[in-house]
């Protein structure tokens, strides 16, 4: 039986990263650059091979996130901390990158994409520790 907390997170997930791709694809100026790190290629090309873009996850992680919490079964701890640890790295992520503080020209909603972001990666974060922490009691 799927873990509905978990599933309702990586779902969450996936759907924003979708949306923020989206936005991504029509605003280049928002390439993906942790750490001011600098990948040749568009922001379409990154997207496609997994690298990800300033304001969206590379698409490897909601994909596997969402395989996990979808497999699930109650009180597994696997799944458990594969959402939680996803969620940690989307928050880290989001941090590291330059949209995330300005340092990059975008419209209002590709900013807007940076709490919902941060939104998930706490969601997803909460959601897996929670099911730990229900899996110990048991």
């Amino acid at each position: 039986m799927t873990d509905r907390l978990l599933l309702g997170a990586a779902v969450l997930f996936a759907a924003n990263t979708v949306f923020a791709s989206v936005l991504a694809t029509r605003d280049p100026e928002v390439p993906g650059e942790p750490l001011g790190l600098h990948v040749p290629g568009s922001v379409t090309t990154h997207l496609a091979l997994g690298w990800g873009a300033g304001v969206a996850a590379p698409w490897p992680m909601p994909v596997v996130a969402t395989w996990a919490a979808w497999r699930a079964a109650q009180g597994a701890r696997g799944p458990a901390r594969t959402v939680a640890t996803i969620g940690a790295m989307l928050l880290v992520g989001t941090l590291i990158e330059p949209v995330t503080w300005g340092r990059r020209p975008a419209t209002r909603l590709v900013r807007a994409t940076v709490p919902v972001n941060l939104a998930c990666g706490a969601a997803m974060v909460l959601a897996g520790t929670h099911r730990l922490r229900s899996a110990v009691t048991r």
